[in-house]
């Protein structure tokens, strides 16, 4: 079983990626954390879209969806919550169906190939995340690889570090895993910038914290404080938008 980290969506397009793949997608500040939170808090399921416009159909089509996003860390007008995991984390969603369209974090779902595994990682589910990427690979008999969002398609330093840390668990859990060098390179960034130390060079979050969210970076730094892994569970018929949840 090999590692694999691309620190982009489009590394993941370039490479011809297999569907027997395991693929974590990380966009930790905020996506993937907010992710982890909502279905903690009880939601049924997440339908990710990649454009606004996606997310606002989809909400028109089926009354009653919770409609979440935001465009630069901001939260959207119209919509009835923007992409702060500090906010849901405080909500009971119980049963509830949400719609969610971020900047960077939600496009990154659709780069990887349809039939595979896809979870959403972050240092907030950490050990969870790595534990259930091992044994799909296992059960599938393919690789993993970790999937950075980015930031408007360029490296993100956040991510990068995310991945690092992640790669390390990766590998206390299964020491006989095999790595590529872009795993040696991503564990460099996370002994550099060991979080908190990150959130003072990453853009990331001086736009969270540019929009007043300071807690919501505060959130994104807390390493294995859930047991929850979102994944897709496949394409919503109505809407066609990726569902994401925990499979029942």
């Amino acid at each position: 079983m090999q590692l694999t980290i691309y620190f982009s969506p489009a590394e993941v397009a370039a490479v011809q990626p297999s569907d027997n793949d395991v693929y974590i997608v990380i966009d930790v500040i905020r996506a993937t954390t907010t992710l982890t939170t909502i279905v903690e808090r009880g939601a049924s399921y997440v339908l990710i879209a990649d454009m606004l416009e996606q997310a606002q159909q989809a909400a028109q089509r089926v009354p009653g969806r919770l409609l979440c996003g935001e465009r630069n860390a901001l939260p959207l007008p119209g919509f009835d919550y923007g992409n702060s995991p500090v906010q849901f984390a405080q909500l009971d969603l119980s049963g509830r169906e949400l719609i969610l369209s971020t900047t960077n974090g939600t496009r990154a779902f659709f780069a990887c190939p349809e039939q595979s595994v896809r979870l959403a990682g972050c240092f907030y589910n950490a050990e969870a995340v790595c534990a259930q990427a091992l044994h799909d690979a296992a059960e599938r008999q393919g690789n993993i690889a970790i999937v950075c969002a980015a930031e408007v398609g360029y490296f993100a330093l956040d991510d990068a570090t995310c991945a690092g840390y992640l790669a390390l668990e990766l590998q206390r859990q299964h020491p006989a895993l095999q790595v590529h060098e872009s795993v040696l390179a991503a564990a460099a960034l996370y002994h550099t910038y060991t979080p908190p130390k990150l959130l003072e060079y990453c853009n990331s979050a001086r736009s969270v914290r540019k929009a007043g969210l300071q807690e919501d970076l505060e959130f994104c730094m807390r390493i294995s404080q859930s047991n929850f892994v979102p994944q897709v569970l496949g394409r919503d018929v109505e809407t066609g938008l990726l569902m994401i949840g925990v499979p029942i």
